[in-house]
């Protein structure tokens, strides 16, 4: 039966491959082939699936081989129109050097039929190397794949956006689930060198998953024919009776095998260069301005309020039809916002523009109003984990900028910001974001606004005598309320040493998922356009506050707007003598547990790396109070509960519950036992 393989084999790298056109420098050692043409039946084979992997001995060797023997590459492959004819390779004294493993090559032979490989260096697998770095046009970070018996998962990566339209994308041989789907082509050859590769990439599942890999643990296993099955099966089976090969061991109970999204390895180094982000630019159409001319200058406009979202508390949208001189008649729609603050608006959305991200810049109309372009597209739960992972992109971009010594740039933007009164130095009250935080604690006057009238649970108590009373949460023991507001009070002070010491970064403050706009339109690169909109408390302030409402608004979304949704909690509730006796049952869906490990694995963990590595070896670990004790503010402090006394009890205790980490042991530890596998 084995042998029927490598003769099928042969005859289908006749049809993808020419080497008579191999060009003789850099030295070619293989050339595997992959797709389906290889593992599906006969009959099932598709004429325009064709993938194949090319090695070469060198790392340097993969720049020679595109950048200088192209035409030969293009003969040897069949390729008549190449995808990407401008891309270039870095070379060895180019920043980017270091920030990729390899290239894809990819092109239209004469029937339109797309070939493509991968060019990889044999050094780079005698390296303990899991991930795959490479440079792509396409922006693609989500991809399907199946697991026995017959379960559809996610495989989740993230990318990073360089210049020009080009992304590295941060791929990865293998994950716990599967070994890679777009490895086939690695795993199908006859060579020596692709014995060796074939150890490496076998090596690296049973480290990551404790097993021996078997046919079904290929992402692509449904679509393998009988023929090939039995020949991978005798080929894995004799790889793992070497005596160098991994031996199985207890799955741990943390593994991610029975998980929708499977999130990859986040590769981020301090040598990555982020001083360049791409230009995402803040331009306002021609008929805004007019707009905005003809309202200043009071022409009538038609406007028509536009329903609001039962999770907007801040904004207004109306539709305005505006009648423009040379053309008619035109509808065009603005998002118009009522907010406190518009002079601060204005200058958050300059200055998050100036850093990269991808913005609109308002017009302050004579009443006080913000207007906006209206964008087309979904809030972020709708589409969410791309929104997710480029958020992490730009955030880990912003923050890292302001870390690695963007200095000018961030004092320009500090004068800009001290002229309206907003921000001066690190750590002073004039920033905008301690709104949401320290203000809210002093006197615990918000709290008291709240619930002066009646305590949801306990309406013959008293605000003061509520803040007395201890929690006691699945069995675990609290201090009251009132002690960890005033705790907080002490941390969350912009004068307090956790302020002072914390790195300092601009960020936008409120960079939650219902502040982030996703494009219905999906882009020709496979990326859609990502907006975001809410500059008010944009500006620089200690990394760790900047962190806060993200991480909670966005994991702990169900239980935020608990009084707005038709969900039913599993939880029990008591005031007991004199304490507050909770009990529920921790539990996360799939794509909440998703959106944390995208923030865990894409933003914090790198950022932490980052700042120990370019910050003069801070250790973020130690500014952890900070983050804990501001999610508490998130909990109890951002929403009126009055009424509804299932979602008052769950918010206060999730957020006294994060709000006793004081290292990022702890921190993870808190939101494993409210649901999120940490």
């Amino acid at each position: 039966m084995t042998a029927l393989l490598p003769s099928r084999y042969k005859d289908a790298g006749r049809q993808f491959i020419s080497l008579e056109y191999r060009p003789d420098h850099p030295k070619i050692l293989a050339v595997l082939l992959g797709g389906s043409s290889i593992y599906r039946k006969r009959n099932e084979c598709s004429d325009n699936d064709w993938d194949g992997a090319i090695i070469v001995p060198e790392k340097l060797d993969i720049v020679q081989l595109v950048n200088n023997q192209r035409s030969s590459m293009m003969e040897m492959l069949g390729i008549m129109q190449a995808e990407c004819p401008e891309f270039k390779v870095p070379n060895g004294s180019s920043p980017r050097w270091t920030q990729f493993d390899c290239v894809r090559f990819a092109g239209f032979d004469k029937l339109q039929i797309k070939r493509s490989v991968k060019i990889l260096s044999l050094d780079y697998f005698f390296q303990p190397n899991n991930s795959i770095r490479i440079p792509s046009f396409k922006d693609k970070r989500i991809f399907e794949a199946c697991r026995p018996p017959a379960i559809k998962y996610y495989r989740v990566q993230q990318a990073r956006r360089v210049e020009d339209g080009l992304l590295i994308l941060q791929d990865q041989w293998v994950y716990t689930a599967s070994i890679n789907q777009q490895q086939d082509a690695l795993f199908t050859t006859f060579d020596p060198h692709g014995h060796l590769i074939r150890k490496h990439i076998l090596a690296r599942y049973t480290n990551l998953s404790g097993l021996h890999a078997n046919t079904q643990s290929f992402a692509k296993h449904q679509l393998f024919s009988s023929e090939y099955c039995d020949w991978l099966a005798e080929e894995l089976s004799n790889l793992y009776d070497q005596p160098d090969m991994p031996n199985q061991r207890p799955r741990s109970p943390r593994a991610s095998i029975n998980q929708t999204f499977i999130c990859g390895e986040a590769i981020t180094a301090p040598n990555q260069d982020f001083t360049n982000p791409p230009t995402q630019g803040m331009t306002l159409p021609s008929w805004f301005r007019e707009l905005s001319t003809q309202a200043k200058t009071g022409d009538p406009l038609q406007r028509q309020e536009l329903p609001l979202s039962a999770f907007s508390s801040n904004s207004t949208a109306a539709k305005i039809t505006l009648p423009a001189v040379s053309t008619g008649e035109v509808t065009s729609r603005i998002f118009s916002k009522c907010c406190q603050y518009p002079e601060q608006e204005l200058q958050g959305a300059r200055n998050a523009a100036t850093f990269g991200l991808h913005v609109q810049l308002p017009l302050i109309m004579p009443s006080g109003e913000l207007w906006y372009p209206f964008f087309d597209g979904k809030t972020e739960s709708e589409a969410l984990l791309y929104a997710e992972l480029v958020k992490a992109e730009d955030m880990l971009r912003l923050y890292s900028r302001c870390i690695t010594g963007m200095k000018e740039e961030n004092e320009t933007l500090h004068i800009e910001n001290c002229n309206l009164g907003t921000t001066s130095s690190r750590g002073t009250t004039k920033q905008p974001i301690h709104r949401f935080f320290y203000a809210r604690l002093l006197k615990d006057e918000r709290f008291h606004r709240f619930y002066e009238s009646a305590i949801p649970v306990g309406q013959h108590l008293s605000v003061e005598e509520f803040l007395k009373f201890p929690w006691k949460i699945n069995g675990v023991t609290y201090p009251s309320l009132g002690e960890l507001f005033d705790t907080a009070r002490n941390i969350l002070h912009p004068n307090s040493p956790q302020c002072k010491s914390c790195p300092t970064v601009f960020g936008l403050g409120d960079a939650h998922g219902a502040n982030v706009i996703i494009s219905d339109h999906v882009l020709l690169n496979n990326s859609r356009e990502v907006l975001y909109v809410d500059y008010e408390t944009a500006g620089f302030h200690p990394v760790m506050l900047d962190l806060a409402k993200p991480f909670y608004n966005d994991v702990f979304f169900d239980t935020l707007y608990l009084d707005l949704l038709s969900k039913t909690p599993k939880m029990t509730y008591a005031i007991e003598g004199d304490l507050i006796n909770i009990t529920f049952t921790p539990y996360v869906d799939d794509l909440t547990q998703a959106v944390f490990d995208v923030k865990r694995r894409f933003l914090l963990q790198p950022l932490f790396g980052w700042v120990e590595d370019c910050g003069d070896g801070h250790d973020l670990g130690k500014d952890i109070p900070l983050l804990s004790n501001a999610l508490l503010c998130c909990a109890t402090l951002t929403r009126d509960f009055s009424g509804h006394p299932d979602a008052f009890v769950r918010n206060l205790a999730t957020g006294i519950v994060l709000a006793q980490a004081v290292d990022l042991e702890g921190f993870y530890s808190g939101f494993k036992s409210l649901g999120p596998n940490a």
